[in-house]
């Protein structure tokens, strides 16, 4: 909306009055409404919502301080700035207009002079009022935006932190399992692939991985290539972290072997688990990354390497408390670089599924 253009509802009983508005008005380039009295200026306002309104006090049917307390009480109407233009010129008029929810008050006789300047401070401030929502409105959007973009990148507590403080304290979490994902072969195969149908297809493996993590109130730490590393346990300490873990690497193995029946291109995975303890923490300062580290990350990427294709290969540690309810092959000894010999096994399924 500018001043020229603008629309302005006059509401005056009197003809003569009417005439010298409509004429002031229309030759400054003002769209010019008139009504006879409150009610008809509301019956007009059912249809119409005009920037400004000039309004007498005293009218039949409806006086001019009535209808401006109805309008505030409208939220269509109530942004919409009323100056009162009356012959009635004492004090507690204008105390009396200005309480019903003017935001001036112009006595008659009036002077077109006055009226014009006043009608564009109004307008004006109007304007700049609707400006300072809009860019409100922006910024509560952006901020919706930024919280957004944080809660899909970070887990939600340490989100939440970072959001409130502007910093997060690193943490330590003593009992976490950490699940490390890897794509057999993908390297080789992609050399062989398009560019962009190799990023389609790990777009697609990584949001099922995704899904999968979140049904069962993991977390997906990061991706490295076609490495996937997820937790349980962070950031909100839980007992079950291992059986929450199994159970998504499972359910990873059974949603690519069931994808390869329906899929031209298919892909395998190895999966290694450990559980124990790890450090949790934002690294950077622009592009916030929530990272873990700690043996147990080690050790964990150092089990998927030494599995097998669509085998879950995991620790003895992370075995401890699981043996009724998951089935896990005969431990096996093996030199794990930096560990010496280990004791591993494989994840086979569920007991009794």
């Amino acid at each position: 909306m500018t001043e020229q253009g603008a629309s302005i509802l006059v509401v005056e009983d009197s003809p003569i009055n009417q005439r010298q508005l409509q004429a002031l008005l229309s030759k400054q380039g003002y769209r010019v409404l008139v009504a006879n009295h409150g009610k008809e200026a509301l019956d007009l306002l059912a249809h119409e919502r005009p920037d400004l309104l000039l309004l007498d006090v005293v009218m039949p049917e409806l006086d001019g301080l009535a209808l401006c307390r109805i309008l505030k009480k409208d939220p269509v109407h109530c942004e919409i700035p009323v100056i009162f233009i009356s012959s009635l010129d004492n004090t507690a008029d204008k105390l009396s207009g200005f309480s019903a929810g003017g935001v001036d008050y112009i006595t008659k006789p009036f002077h077109p002079s006055e009226v014009l300047a006043r009608i564009a401070t109004h307008l004006k401030i109007r304007q700049l009022q609707k400006q300072l929502a809009e860019n409100n409105r922006q910024l509560v959007l952006e901020k919706q935006k930024s919280e957004s973009l944080l809660l899909n990148v970070l887990p939600a507590r340490v989100a939440q932190e970072l959001m409130e403080r502007g910093s997060c304290t690193p943490q330590y979490f003593s009992e976490v399992t950490v699940g490390f994902v890897d794509i057999v072969q993908f390297t080789a195969t992609a050399a062989s692939l398009d560019s962009s149908f190799v990023i389609s297809e790990l777009n697609e493996l990584f949001t099922a991985f995704d899904r999968i993590v979140e049904k069962y109130q993991c977390e997906r730490m990061k991706t490295i290539g076609d490495a996937y590393l997820f937790a349980s346990g962070i950031p909100e300490p839980r007992k079950d972290h291992s059986r929450a873990a199994a159970l998504v690497a499972i359910d990873m193995i059974g949603y690519l072997k069931e994808r390869n029946q329906n899929c031209a291109q298919t892909w395998e995975i190895r999966i290694g688990l450990h559980a124990g303890p790890v450090v949790g923490g934002i690294v950077g300062t622009k592009k916030y990354i929530y990272d873990i580290f700690g043996d147990t990350v080690n050790i964990a990427a150092r089990l998927e390497s030494l599995s097998l294709p669509m085998r879950i290969n995991v620790s003895q540690a992370f075995c401890k408390g699981l043996e009724d309810e998951f089935r896990f092959s005969c431990p096996l000894s093996v030199e794990m670089k930096g560990k010496g010999t280990q004791a591993i096994c494989f994840l086979e399924g569920v007991q009794n599924p």
